[in-house]
């Protein structure tokens, strides 16, 4: 019958709408956290690569070395640039 009509559907409805965007929320939020994971990653890389170059006799390695690890670097803080801050 299209007159009855179920007294608490209209607050079921609001709940389940404010449940979705929580849920959109989160994944957003675990998007931005994995995008951080994987820069710490590149900075450890950009870390790990100048340390090592160091220990090389050829200049030519270590020059390697450092022009990748600083491409990487700046990658990486291109990349924190594009992130969204602390939330306010």
């Amino acid at each position: 019958m299209p007159q009855y009509k179920l007294p608490e559907q209209t607050q079921a409805n609001t709940l389940d709408n404010a449940a979705n965007a929580k849920f959109d929320e989160g994944n957003n939020a675990g998007l931005i956290s994995d995008n951080y994971v994987r820069i710490t990653v590149f900075l450890a890389a950009v870390l790990f690569l100048i340390g090592i170059g160091s220990s090389f006799k050829l200049r030519n390695v270590r020059y390697a070395l450092i022009a990748f690890g600083s491409v990487l670097l700046v990658v990486s803080v291109v990349l924190i640039l594009h992130e969204p801050g602390p939330p306010a």
